[in-house]
């Protein structure tokens, strides 16, 4: 019974806001780090698998990451969303890797999980497919000033406020780039989209 209430206890979301969990961290609390880990994992490596193309790499940028966020928890500021904080990071090395590497690759949208039927008709799942393509093809031609919000707000859904915060630009820069990339990305799409709907 105990041993039960034990494991229930390590799966139960720690109820700190972010804030309060680097506060503890940085007094000590090393399980804060654990949570902070948790809280954040899942959505960072999927930030970075679009923004690098590959598990491996996403997997080694999120594990400097963290490092980064442990190592220099004491510059963090309470009064500021961590989660900005740690996007900030994580893009910083992403972009880090981008100059490394002089190019920008994109992972298939195909390996992305669409909802719908199981019980699709061959013509629609084709559709489907295609439609996947052009949109993966339309967002790698989007410029890179363009990409980075756009993804960071459809995907990753941050606010404009956040997007601002971990880019390091104005908040009308931000809204001003996410329209343009979705105004590019209807024209490009707008015949695929009119095949297959």
């Amino acid at each position: 019974m105990l041993r039960t209430n034990v494991l229930k206890k390590k799966d139960e979301k720690d109820p700190r806001s972010d804030s309060q969990l680097m506060i503890d961290l940085c007094g000590g609390d090393e399980d804060a780090f654990t949570h902070v880990v948790k809280r954040f994992k899942r959505p960072l490596f999927s930030h970075l698998i679009r923004m690098l193309g590959n598990e491996e790499d996403a997997e080694e940028q999120l594990q400097m990451t963290f490092c980064r966020v442990y190592r220099y928890r004491h510059n963090y500021d309470p009064e500021r969303p961590l989660i900005t904080w740690v996007y900030t990071i994580a893009s910083n090395l992403a972009k880090k890797e981008w100059r490394r590497r002089s190019r920008w690759s994109m992972v298939s949208l195909e390996k992305v999980v669409l909802s719908g039927s199981h019980k699709m008709t061959p013509h629609y799942r084709e559709g489907r497919r295609e439609l996947g393509a052009s949109i993966e093809e339309a967002v790698n031609e989007l410029p890179e000033h363009y990409r980075e919000p756009f993804m960071l707000r459809e995907k990753q859904g941050l606010s404009y406020e956040e997007i601002s915060e971990v880019l390091g630009i104005k908040i009308g820069t931000v809204k001003s780039r996410i329209n343009r990339a979705r105004s590019s990305l209807r024209n490009s799409l707008e015949d695929v989209w009119e095949m297959w709907k």
